[in-house]
């Protein structure tokens, strides 16, 4: 895949990422958080006048107060369906007498606020009210009517459409016990201010007129009066309003965009890694390449000298040699054979990487048999330190390590001593290896761990570069300092 197609296909993974989140939040999260429940069933209560006729046929009172409170709580769920208890009340202010009472149970969908039971009416409004006409079955109506969206409004500085329900010639006679017989029918315009965004409704208003009917005829004025949505009520409503409008602006702009900025935002960072990692894995390549062209030049540099030994030996000996000759001309050809293979081996040892095979050992037991690997000169003492401590490493591995270091303090000591110790802390060990040798010079003591840097004139310069490569596939650290010179080594406990 070239690289323009994976940075299409890369991006256009992102943006249908987005999509599928934007959508689950949309269609799943966001109904869910404006599905009808409990907190959106506050109490209502109106105040207004009222009169009406002490006999079926008798004269209007005078006006007097009234209070009408409407409670609404759900005493069941079943999913999406809930099932609501409506109480509209109304007493009356100067003997506080109830006049008025009436009781509905409503089957609602809780998502779409649709009544169950009454197919194609609506229970409330959901958010996002629209200016258009609604068909409706509202508990403060209590009557089967169409909802007409009438203006806009406001209400203490809340937005609000004006809903008129217009209700003509309804019997309403079970409405009045005292009169049982007649035939009482009611007219009544209410209207609902409704806040558009919430679907709340902020303010009620009412007027109505109940008369007796007889033979298809009007006789007399029942009962008439008009209330609306008490202040305390209202201001309640709008605070609440408020506050739900503010979840809503959440819910469906703020966490939207802050989901798209998000993954986004995770799909760059993802993207830029993944160029990040090609570019420095081809980096990686080139310096690796770069090694190799100067591995393979020094290579060449270093094994010419002991290839011409042996092939000069050799010929000395295809055209004879005197007795005493042969033995000095074989140790020759031996050296630099050795010397060839030390190199060969040291180049196999840093670019082979061998995974690790590590084993419960003794350090003490790695750091003897990495003693015993180097011919150490009588006037060098090796003291150590260290104490019986159990490790989790490669041995093999670690032994080279450990040997290296000392062949590079007998290689630059002609007398003197060295010293391995060991410090043991809570979650490391130390190893350090301190000689009395003349030290690093300072220009160069930053570069030594780095590949085919040595300061020896017949080194290959890989060993040290060998060595902190091992340390740190153990999860350790090498470092070295001078005046003595010190190297020191940090491994996991």
């Amino acid at each position: 895949m070239s690289n323009l197609n994976r940075i299409i296909f890369q991006w256009l993974a992102v943006f249908l990422v987005s999509i599928i989140i934007i959508t689950i939040w949309m269609v799943i999260v966001i109904p869910e958080v404006e599905k009808l429940s409990k907190k959106d069933l506050l109490d209502r209560e109106y105040e207004g006048e009222e009169q009406i006729v002490d006999n079926i046929y008798g004269n209007m009172s005078k006006p007097f107060g009234i209070i009408d409170k409407l409670s609404q709580k759900i005493i069941d769920e079943n999913g999406n369906e809930i099932t609501i208890e409506s109480t509209l009340s109304s007493k009356r202010v100067d003997t506080n007498n109830e006049i008025f009472h009436v009781d509905n149970i409503y089957k609602v969908d809780a998502v779409t606020l649709m009544h169950i039971d009454k197919k194609g009416k609506r229970y409330g409004f959901s958010p996002g009210v629209e200016k258009k006409d609604y068909d409706f079955f509202h508990p403060a109506i209590f009557y089967d009517s169409s909802l007409v969206f009438k203006k806009t409004d406001s209400v203490n500085g809340l937005g609000v459409y004006v809903f008129e329900s217009i209700i003509k010639q309804v019997d309403t006679s079970n409405s009045f016990p005292q009169f049982k017989g007649h035939t009482i029918f009611t007219d009544s315009i209410s209207r609902l201010y409704v806040e558009p965004i919430t679907g709340n409704t902020i303010q009620f208003e009412k007027e109505w007129e109940s008369y007796l009917v007889e033979e298809g005829k009007r006789i007399n004025t029942i009962d008439m009066g008009e209330k609306h949505t008490r202040e305390y009520t209202k201001l309640v409503l709008i605070q609440f309003t408020q506050e739900k409008i503010e979840n809503i602006r959440f819910y469906t702009i703020v966490m939207p965009i802050f989901l798209i900025v998000l993954v986004f935002g995770i799909g760059v960072i993802l993207i830029l890694l993944s160029y990040l990692g090609r570019i420095k894995r081809a980096s990686m390549n080139q310096e690796k390449l770069a090694l190799i062209g100067d591995m393979t030049a020094k290579l060449s540099h270093d094994l010419r000298n002991p290839l011409t030994i042996v092939k000069n030996g050799i010929e000395l000996m295809q055209i004879g040699l005197a007795e005493e000759r042969k033995e000095e001309n074989m140790k020759r050809i031996q050296n630099a054979v050795d010397r060839i293979s030390y190199e060969i081996e040291s180049i196999m040892d840093f670019v082979r990487g061998n995974p690790l095979s590590k084993e419960i050992v003794s350090l003490r037991k790695i750091i003897d048999l990495a003693i015993e690997n180097i011919k150490i000169p009588q006037k060098i003492t090796v003291e150590k330190e260290i104490p019986d401590i159990i490790v989790d490493v490669d041995k093999n591995q670690m032994i080279k390590v450990f040997s290296n270091i000392l062949k590079n303090s007998v290689e630059v000591m002609h007398q003197g001593k060295i010293t391995i110790s060991t410090k043991i802390k809570t979650k490391t060990i130390e190893i350090e290896f301190a000689d009395s040798g003349p030290g690093i010079p300072k220009d160069k003591i930053d570069k030594i761990f780095e590949p085919l840097f040595t300061t020896k004139q017949k080194g290959t310069g890989l060993g040290l570069a060998s060595c902190k490569t091992l340390i740190e596939k153990h999860g350790g650290h090498i470092s070295v300092k001078n005046d003595p010179t010190r190297f020191t080594i940090i491994l996991p406990r």
